[in-house]
């Protein structure tokens, strides 16, 4: 019984880690994947609407988002909102062969010792969470499709219309 219990409380304990919509972004920083000696911390990034994405070079619709994400940054940037794409590669090689082949202008950071990731709860990629001015998640995005891409597209809109 008491194991049955520990297991029931574990998985409990778990799943309140998840980050869901109606929580707090979790503080989490990483190395610029341009600059890897500078730092890039969520909490620098108060104010504005963002949306952190957890991307990998192995992920296919990484490719069909990335285009997307690139352009809302670039249409929605002088508006207050910004793109965190966050690199679940082992290898900074990988992430670069991939960027490659997929450029963006939106920040990337690293996180191959998955502290980002954890603190996240990503079970699946890509795994996107779009966060208001206040910092508080408002949506989160499992997975990429072109209905996804559109949805984001007016949640960001919405996000970026409400006042500070």
């Amino acid at each position: 019984m008491r194991r049955l219990a520990a297991a029931l409380a574990l998985t409990l304990s778990q799943s309140v880690l998840a980050v869901e919509a109606g929580g707090p972004v979790p503080d989490v920083s990483g190395p610029r994947i341009d600059a890897p000696s500078q730092s890039l911390a969520l909490s620098s990034l108060r104010g504005q609407v963002v949306y952190v994405d957890f991307w990998a070079s192995w992920c296919a619709p990484c490719r069909v988002s990335f285009p997307l994400l690139d352009a809302l940054y670039r249409e929605n940037g002088s508006r207050g909102f910004v793109v965190v794409g966050v690199n679940k590669d082992m290898s900074l090689e990988d992430a670069q062969k991939f960027l490659k082949k997929v450029p963006v202008t939106f920040p990337l950071v690293g996180d191959a010792k998955d502290a980002a990731a954890k603190a996240f709860d990503v079970k699946t990629m890509p795994s996107g969470y779009l966060v208001d001015r206040k910092g508080v998640v408002r949506k989160v995005h499992r997975g990429f499709t072109a209905e996804t891409g559109a949805a984001i597209r007016e949640e960001v809109d919405a996000l970026l219309k409400e006042p500070s």
